[in-house]
């Protein structure tokens, strides 16, 4: 049996380029559709890489409190609508095209 799989990425990456929000469509078989949406991290700009830095956010976790890992930040606004536009077509694209 040859399955047919196609696979679409949308992505918006952070002003700074420390972070990426990644939405991955896949269709297998022109059946069955899946979204993966992830943020990409590098982590640079951030304390996580110490051992301090661990033992704060495993502390944070452990209480309840927020952790938050990453953000992307965009000041253009023709950027964002451009990512937007491109999940609505991932969105509204269909099986088989």
């Amino acid at each position: 049996m040859n399955n047919k799989k196609k696979e679409t990425t949308v992505f918006l990456r952070c002003d700074c380029g420390c972070s990426m929000l990644v939405v991955d469509k896949t269709e297998l078989d022109n059946i069955e559709t899946y979204y993966n949406i992830s943020i990409q991290d590098s982590r640079y700009d951030h304390n996580y890489t110490t051992i301090w830095g661990r033992i704060k956010s495993a502390m944070k976790l452990l209480f309840g409190k927020p952790v938050y890992y990453s953000d992307i930040l965009i000041d253009e606004p023709e950027k964002f609508k451009k990512f937007v536009e491109d999940l609505n077509r991932l969105c509204l694209e269909t099986k088989g095209e």
